[in-house]
């Protein structure tokens, strides 16, 4: 008799506690919303859920990546814009300077022009984070080292060299960057270009068109000699068919602006549309995989309730179990 009640006894205790243990993992998943708590939970979707992962990560990473170059794109367009903006000033000064009623004034046009000079390099080297935008892939202070007569690490500087008949101001923009390219991946084997370089928006060595508005000034500033200019001389017709000429090429480069800009549109629309499809691709990887791992809630709840019933149930039963005597058993 005593070998029946410590069986009952044992298989009682058994499932006990093996409810009690579906109660806790039924809790868990409902805590951390995980249906998968060890591999052996189901080990046929283990390698499904590896891979949806691997997948959600990689895009995540492009997205990121996407996320960062938008950022750039915006910060390009705003130099581009003031770019554009100090070469329709310029541009407007010299065809100012070519009036009649203005001729004894390029004196004070030089000044003019050679602040436009000056706020023209202040928009080129426009900066993201701790790059330069405009600076080609040499785009960091660190890699920026100036050479003498240079003094900053910035890819645009304003040098005074030695003055020249060609040259009566000395004056010379030097440019340290490159007119390399940068690229960023956006896709399994697919990458963008991130980048519009120096030479595409001012000309041949990223300083063609500093070199012409130098020459703007030169020719304001000073006498075909190479005598500085003084209030109320009047320009020669050479010095003014030259003027002509050169505000004919600053509106040519206002137009290489523009076109760059279009081009800038282009490419930000086309990753702003990467980066949403990818946005959506993440979305439903992440579906596929709680398919796979999430909790059913409603389902997991249910089951709690259930095990918890039966818990309640088999402690009734082990109750009544113990306190059966052999007279109980002799009815």
């Amino acid at each position: 008799m005593r070998v029946t009640l410590d069986t009952l006894s044992s298989k009682l205790q058994s499932t006990l506690t093996n409810l009690t243990a579906r109660q806790a993992q039924q809790q868990t998943r409902i805590a951390t919303g995980q249906r998968l708590l060890q591999l052996s939970d189901a080990p046929t979707d283990v390698s499904a859920i590896v891979s949806y992962r691997s997948t959600i990560a990689r895009m995540q990473r492009y997205a990121t990546t996407l996320d960062g170059a938008l950022a750039e794109q915006t910060t390009v367009e705003n130099a581009l814009s003031q770019i554009s903006t100090s070469l329709d000033s310029l541009r407007t000064l010299g065809i100012d300077a070519l009036n009649l009623a203005n001729h004894d004034k390029w004196s004070v046009f030089a000044q003019h022009i050679l602040s436009g000079i000056r706020a023209l390099i202040d928009a080129a080297n426009a900066t993201h984070g701790d790059i330069y935008v405009l600076a080609g892939t040499r785009n960091t202070a660190s890699v920026l080292i100036p050479t003498s007569p240079e003094t900053t690490s910035l890819p645009f500087e304003l040098v005074q060299l030695t003055p020249s008949g060609t040259n009566p101001s000395g004056l010379e923009v030097r440019f340290k960057g490159n007119n390399e390219p940068r690229y960023i991946q956006t896709g399994d084997g697919a990458t963008e270009q991130v980048s519009i370089t120096a030479d595409r928006i001012f000309g041949a060595g990223g300083t063609a068109l500093f070199s012409m508005l130098v020459d703007l000034y030169n020719t304001f500033a000073y006498n075909p000699d190479g005598s500085p200019r003084t209030n109320g001389q009047l320009p020669s017709q050479q010095q003014l068919d030259h003027v002509a000429f050169l505000v004919k090429q600053l509106s040519d480069a206002a137009t290489q602006v523009n076109y760059a800009t279009a081009e800038l549109g282009i490419r930000t629309e086309r990753m702003a549309r990467q980066r949403d499809q990818l946005t959506e691709d993440i979305t439903r990887q992440r579906e596929f995989l709680s398919r796979l791992q999430d909790t059913d809630i409603a389902a997991a709840t249910i089951q709690l309730q259930r095990d918890q019933l039966a818990y309640e149930y088999s402690l009734k039963v082990g109750a009544r179990l113990l306190n059966i005597s052999l007279i109980d058993f002799l009815r």
